[in-house]
Formats: structure tokens, sequence, C-alpha cells
């Protein structure tokens, strides 16, 4: 069973690796990302951490709440678009992570 801080920090090095190969075994084939400017595939995330992410860096990750199906996580979010915060909440099916629901506020 993949955690949030798994994810959060695969997630992480694949932006500043631009490399999505790890992160991939991390999500269901039907994977959602969404964001109030994003609704993204399996494919098109995989895609965009493989750019960089816009440059993106996350940090400070604090897990508020985890079990088997969902995490709601907070940390911050600095890239292209200026230093933000995130909240976001995970779904989770067969151990992987399908689904990743977020809104940023810029800080």
């Amino acid at each position: 069973m993949a955690s949030a801080t798994e994810f959060f920090n695969t997630w992480n090095d694949g932006f500043a690796k631009k490399d999505s190969s790890r992160l991939a075994e991390l999500l269901t084939d039907d994977f959602r990302y969404v964001s109030p400017t994003r609704n993204l595939s399996r494919q098109e995330a995989l895609d965009w951490t493989a750019d960089g992410g816009f440059q993106t860096r996350v940090d400070n990750l604090e897990v508020l709440y985890e079990n088997d199906e969902v995490a709601v996580v907070h940390h911050g979010a600095n890239s292209d678009l200026g230093e933000g915060r995130v909240m976001a909440v995970y779904t989770k099916k067969d151990g992987k992570f399908s689904h990743l629901r977020m809104v940023r506020q810029s800080v």
C-alpha cells in the first residue's frame, strides 16, 4: 500500500529529475489529477512530471489524515506560478492512487 508521503516524495523527485517512471508505479490506470486549472489523465500527469512540472518544487508535507482509501495533505508548491500552499485529497484503489484533487492558494 503506497502512502501519501511516498507519493509526495516520488512525485517531487520526479519533477526534479524529470523522470516519471517511479511515479507510474504508484498510479492506477484510471488515475486523474484535478485542480482548478487542470484535469489530467494518468499519462498526462506522467508527461507533466517528466517535463519538470513547470519547475515545480513541493515541500513541507503535512499528512492531515490517511487510511487505505484516502489521504488528506497540506504542502507548499513553488513554481513558475509563484509560491503557494496546497490542500489535496488523494483517493486510493488496490493499493495505488486513483485520484488527486487539489486546490492551491498563492502566498
